[in-house]
């Protein structure tokens, strides 16, 4: 049983430990459920994005995610390999990545890894402002 700070208060509630943490000093993107990181701000290249249930962001890099099966998928520019990502944590399917090889990569040559990843915005918090 994880250890916990016993505080003030009627019970001990065991933490919550996720494989990386963010650095407080940066603005951060988190899961809506459990509040893992995900993103620093500093990692988002586009707030422009159409998510498969609504807005959606694109970044550079994410922590803290699961990785599904590659599959083709037809998205609004093109026919592109993808894969689905989920919180590590609690398993709630975040967005999904793929790989810049194409046209998209050629007009974002931010992201230096060729791959990005898209976080639907109703399953985060924070970064704003």
């Amino acid at each position: 049983m994880p250890s916990c700070d016993p505080g003030p208060g009627p019970a001990c509630l065991p933490t919550k430990t996720f494989r990386s943490y963010l650095p407080r000093c940066h603005r951060t993107y988190s899961c809506v459920h459990c509040r893992a990181h995900l993103a620093k701000h500093d990692e988002l290249i586009s707030k422009s994005f159409q998510g498969s249930h609504g807005r959606a962001y694109l970044f550079n890099s994410v922590v803290n995610v699961g990785c599904g099966p590659a599959e083709q998928r037809l998205l609004l520019t093109g026919l592109h390999s993808v894969a689905d990502i989920f919180c590590e944590s609690c398993k709630t399917t975040l967005g999904w990545k793929y790989g810049l090889g194409n046209m998209l990569w050629k007009r974002r040559r931010q992201s230096c890894s060729g791959l990005a990843f898209v976080l639907n915005t109703s399953s985060l918090l924070g970064g704003y402002g």
